[in-house]
């Protein structure tokens, strides 16, 4: 499910069960054209383009069904422009588990976003890895540098010894594997960023 949090171009409605908007986010306005006074008791094809409001009945039988719906739409505004969105519908419950109706949701700008919150994860994990290297190599050096004492120790002998030393061998594959860790932490901060017309481009040759 793409995340809807991450866009500032969005508008938000709540729906009768028949399709008429109840009310309507102070946003909806700024892109449709519309007042929340002018909207508010229409039908929400009012602010739909024709092929997605030929399309409403079968979407909302969805959400009825399964409780949710997402998918692509496009708006209509007031001068007859057509705004393509990502698009949430949920089922709303009241008492009873009746339904009360439906909440729109609209990402009005799906590609950029998508980016974004992508790019935002990707840093986040970045982060949160190199954060674990850096806890891990730590308690490592230390156990590293007790067992190096334990093996230079001339009394320490026999299987007590090869134990040690068995002990030293498996450190030194662990570090190994914090350091391609810690690397590739580091790798996910030099991925280039994405650009979406150079991918069409690349998708077009």
């Amino acid at each position: 499910m793409q995340p809807f949090v991450c866009s500032s171009r969005w508008l938000a409605a709540t729906l009768s069960p028949e399709a008429v908007i109840v009310s309507l986010s102070s946003s909806a306005e700024q892109f449709t054209g519309y007042s929340a006074q002018e909207l508010v008791g229409r039908p929400i094809t009012q602010i739909l383009a024709d092929e997605t409001a030929f399309e409403m009945p079968r979407i909302l039988d969805a959400a009825r069904e399964w409780g949710y719906w997402e998918g692509e739409i496009a708006h209509r505004t007031r001068g007859g422009k057509l705004l393509e969105a990502r698009a949430a519908i949920s089922l709303l419950s009241g008492k009873g588990n009746r339904s009360t109706g439906f909440l729109l949701v609209s990402n009005l700008d799906k590609s950029l976003v998508l980016n974004e919150c992508e790019n935002s994860a990707v840093a986040e994990i970045a982060a949160t890895l190199r954060a674990f290297a850096h806890d891990l190599n730590n308690p490592l050096a230390v156990i590293m540098g007790f067992s190096q004492l334990l093996i230079l120790n001339t009394s320490c002998q026999g299987k007590i010894r090869a134990d040690i030393e068995k002990l030293y061998s498996e450190l030194k594959r662990v570090i190994q594997v914090v350091e391609k860790l810690h690397g590739y932490a580091i790798s996910l901060y030099e991925k280039p960023q994405s650009d979406p017309e150079q991918d069409v481009a690349i998708q077009r040759a």
